[in-house]
């Protein structure tokens, strides 16, 4: 059986009372009804209030200042990262110039492109990036035309190993292994097994190729500008005179011809003439 609420309402004028018998669970109903009604009476006058007033814009303003906030840490980051990849580009353009003797280009001048201080002010800085990227091409294609221009002369470059071995004897004054007097050694000697392989260490053509006195079986290759490499004590030798040849080509193999004290190669260079170094041209690791 349902439990009622009894409420008696006197009405004076008629001078009679009304017995009123409400149901509790129906009670209960109305009030959650009633406070639910309340509750979203109050959140729709909440956004009201807050789309309609200037609490309501200072929240949208917080909010969207912080998103803002969020958006200009990653830009900054970027912008650093982007700086730093700029400073190495740079350093390896002026690189690229110093080999291909180009004037070398000042970092202040970089910067804006016509000189000045670096910026401070994180829009001034983009834009600095800009100009000094569309610096970095202009300046990367000028290098590409010298090294255009220049190639033919690197590829007359003796820049490699001409066999691989290990250096006994370098170049310069050194004790003669027959006399034993000081001797000006002009060029390196490579000891190398016997019958390696010996190869051109630029293009060139051979000018002498066959036995010369103490020498051996000597062969003789002029690169042009002035630079002729000469290569001594060979086993056999694969080319002949007036033979264009190209850097790495296999031309003589190594032996002990002529007045050796063991399986080597002599490898020398000349400039103008002159004996020189042959370290001072090679860029490759032995």
């Amino acid at each position: 059986m349902v439990e009622r609420l009894q409420v008696m309402v006197a009405l004076q004028h008629r001078n009679r009372a009304v017995n009123l018998a409400i149901p509790i669970p129906l009670l209960f109903a109305a009030v959650l009804v009633l406070f639910g009604l309340l509750a979203l009476t109050g959140f729709v006058g909440q956004m009201l209030v807050n789309r309609h007033t200037d609490h309501g814009r200072l929240s949208r303003l917080v909010a969207e200042n912080y998103t803002l906030k969020e958006k200009l840490t990653h830009y900054a980051a970027a912008v650093d990262t982007f700086r730093m990849f700029m400073d190495q580009t740079e350093e390896m353009d002026n690189r690229l110039r110093s080999a291909t003797d180009l004037c070398l280009i000042p970092a202040d001048v970089r910067a804006m492109g016509i000189g000045g201080s670096l910026p401070e002010d994180r829009d001034e800085l983009l834009g600095n990036l800009l100009n000094r990227v569309h610096f970095a091409e202009r300046s990367l294609a000028e290098v590409d035309t010298a090294l255009s221009a220049q190639s033919g002369r690197l590829r007359h470059m003796p820049s490699i190993w001409p066999v691989q071995g290990w250096v006994t004897s370098g170049f310069g004054y050194r004790s003669d292994p027959f006399t034993g007097r000081d001797r000006m050694h002009e060029g390196l000697d490579i000891v190398a097994p016997y019958g390696s392989a010996i190869v051109a260490p630029a293009d060139g053509r051979v000018v002498f190729a066959g036995w010369k006195s103490s020498w051996g079986r000597t062969l003789e290759i002029d690169h042009g500008n002035g630079i002729r490499t000469f290569f001594a004590h060979c086993r056999t030798i694969s080319v002949g005179e007036g033979d264009a040849v190209s850097r790495g080509q296999r031309v003589a193999t190594v032996g002990s011809s002529g007045r050796s004290t063991g399986t080597h190669l002599h490898y020398g260079a000349k400039r103008s003439g002159n004996w020189v170094n042959p370290r001072d041209y090679i860029i490759s690791p032995l």
